[in-house]
């Protein structure tokens, strides 16, 4: 009985080694990639290691642009410029990205440390460059930050005296118009919906404005990949409904309002500012 004890003690002790060499911050047990995550509109990213992570392997210095490749594959967006924040032993790094064309959601970011020597733990373990991360930008439509002004404003507003318009529309659905007119400016607010149509890359839009007037309107935009990005956009009030006055539809195209009597009068060109 007494040897019994013995082993099952030398047994649990063995273990207990086992359990004590594999703690996270171990030499041969480099931190390694847990997830990355992209935000709604495209222009940060997060990744997180499963610890804490230096630049050097004398537990300092952050990690930055030459900590890690980026790379883009698939898709019509291009890459283009990217930052890297990060505070000395955190274990998340920030990444903001900069992009060219449109992306349509097939694109694939990639990270990895840039060499074996670029990412260590506190034990001074350097992460492998076969560690990586992956994932895929998202398909965005309207979402970020746009402008038309002079020609670019549909006819139908010049007609308004108004002269430039800024809009921002942004991922939380929510959106900020900034018409001017004369120079007075004038602020609406409120909220949208998009959908992407099978027809010719046309979306769909539903806005609810609820500054400074509460009204609703429906219409359809369609964006046009290029330097620089540009989108023709086209919406119609339908509450309270205008007599006569329809939106326009993907079927009937860009120029549909009213089933085309309109024409181009209620096309606003806008031009993407990043």
């Amino acid at each position: 009985m007494k040897y019994r004890a013995i082993t099952i003690m030398a047994l649990f002790m063995a273990l207990a080694s086992t359990f004590t060499a594999c703690k996270k911050d171990d030499p041969a047990n480099p931190a390694t990639m847990l997830e990355l995550t992209l935000s709604d509109d495209n222009k940060t990213a997060t990744l997180v290691f499963s610890e804490g992570v230096y630049g050097k392997a004398d537990k300092t210095g952050a990690l930055d642009g030459n900590s890690f490749n980026v790379t883009m594959s698939g898709g019509t967006a291009t890459a283009g410029n990217f930052t890297v924040s990060h505070t000395p032993g955190a274990s998340t790094v920030t990444f903001t990205f900069t992009f060219g064309g449109v992306a349509n959601g097939q694109e694939v970011i990639t990270i990895a440390p840039k060499t074996a020597t670029s990412i260590y733990n506190a034990a001074g373990a350097a992460t492998p460059v076969s560690e990586s991360k992956s994932v895929n930008l998202r398909e965005l439509g309207l979402i970020g930050r746009w402008y038309s002004s002079r020609a670019n404003v549909a006819p139908i507003l010049i007609q308004l005296g108004i002269d430039s318009i800024y809009a921002e529309f942004r991922a939380n659905n929510t959106y900020t118009v900034e018409s001017f007119a004369g120079g007075a400016k004038t602020t609406l607010t409120g909220t949208f919906t998009q959908t992407k149509t099978t027809t010719n890359d046309i979306w769909t839009i539903v806005v609810n404005q609820s500054q400074p007037t509460a009204l609703k309107s429906e219409g359809i935009f369609k964006i046009f990949a290029g330097s620089p990005v540009t989108m023709k956009y086209e919406i119609a009030q339908t509450e309270p409904q205008i007599p006569g006055v329809t939106p326009p539809t993907p079927a009937g195209g860009i120029g549909s309002t009213s089933g085309g009597a309109f024409g181009m009068l209620n096309v606003q060109t806008y031009i993407r500012m990043d």
